[in-house]
């Protein structure tokens, strides 16, 4: 069990990196051409895409919760406006609905579309010929397009909201990658040293010394951004070497872009230094990340079942993938340009 984790774990890692790196590199390519098409590109391709993919996923999952306890939500219109909420920044990013670029320009489209998925879902439940339920669908239907829609937004705003180039990519795999290394310290110091349950009703095998090994994780590792950040500007390597020579001009070139944006010196913040943001960033990140993963075993200990889906092996469906990112970059987002401003 445990290897089966650690290859799948690194597998999606792998995936992850390789999709925001192909992103990247298309962004960059994109920035220096014309066109609405390019403009798209130049803020994003394989990663809205690949985040809009994974949300309608997870409604469908989600959606068939919600048949496992008798509700009926409007499925499709909720899967469409979905999709539309998570693109949204996107196409706002490349000037596309006429809200403009920039932070408040995408928020302001998601927002819309999230409110028009409300609406429209009203619409339904009024022209519907039986009223029974009525309510219960309605809720079903706002609470996909909520979870999955408007929150899952939050990593294309994050990835497209801050212009044109790769900064966005990178923060977001640092979030990303920040977020999973809970499930990893939480797992590690659970199996090793855990004693006191965390959630015994909602989650038998968690425990506090596990949350608390996730909270270290996700700490450690966005640390480890700074530190390496500063170890690759300095180039402090033994005599005879430099970072581009250790590990190859082109991933030194890329590593060196995405640790940047990450350790820059804050604009705001009190003057906190990059070293007690990143404590304070990966903190948070594991805190509200934990929280979205017992909500999701809410759910599923709800309708009585193991895993929302069956797409990778111990892994279970995408909602048991995306359970803690899906809450927790919605936090960073609002931590990095919000706060920080790094973003």
């Amino acid at each position: 069990m445990l290897f089966q984790r650690i290859a799948y774990g690194t597998l999606a890692i792998a995936v992850l990196t390789g999709l925001i790196v192909l992103d990247v590199v298309m962004a960059t390519t994109a920035g220096s051409s014309g066109g609405q098409f390019a403009a798209f590109l130049a803020h994003g391709s394989f990663i809205p895409l690949a985040i809009a993919a994974m949300a309608v996923l997870g409604a469908v999952e989600l959606a068939r919760f919600f048949r496992l306890k008798g509700a009926a939500p409007y499925a499709r219109f909720a899967y469409v406006m979905i999709g539309l909420t998570v693109l949204s920044p996107w196409l706002s990013a490349a000037w596309w609905p006429g809200f403009g670029s920039g932070e408040s320009a995408g928020v302001l489209c998601l927002v819309a579309c999230t409110l028009a998925g409300v609406i429209g879902a009203g619409v339904l439940t009024v022209v519907r010929s039986d009223v029974a339920e009525a309510l219960r669908d309605f809720a079903a239907t706002i609470t996909m397009v909520v979870y999955l829609g408007f929150l899952g937004a939050f990593a294309v705003q994050l990835r497209c909201g801050g212009g044109t180039g790769a900064d966005g990519a990178w923060l977001l795999l640092i979030t990303l990658l920040v977020v999973k290394s809970s499930d990893i310290g939480a797992f590690f110091a659970g199996t090793a040293i855990g004693r006191h349950k965390l959630a015994p009703s909602i989650s038998p095998g968690k425990t506090v010394e596990g949350a608390v090994g996730g909270v270290l994780g996700s700490a450690l590792v966005a640390i480890g951004v700074i530190a390496l950040h500063r170890w690759m500007a300095t180039g402090s390597t033994p005599p005879g070497a430099d970072a581009a020579s250790r590990l190859g001009p082109v991933i030194a070139g890329y590593v060196a872009d995405a640790t940047r944006s990450f350790a820059a010196e804050p604009a705001v913040g009190g003057g906190l230094s990059p070293m007690i943001r990143a404590l304070i960033f990966g903190a948070m990140l594991s805190l509200v990340g934990q929280i979205g993963d017992l909500l999701e075993s809410c759910f599923k200990r709800d309708v009585q079942i193991k895993d929302s889906g069956k797409i990778m092996p111990r892994f279970g469906g995408i909602l048991d993938l995306i359970d803690s990112p899906i809450v927790a970059v919605p936090v960073a987002w609002f931590l990095l340009t919000a706060v920080w401003n790094v973003a």
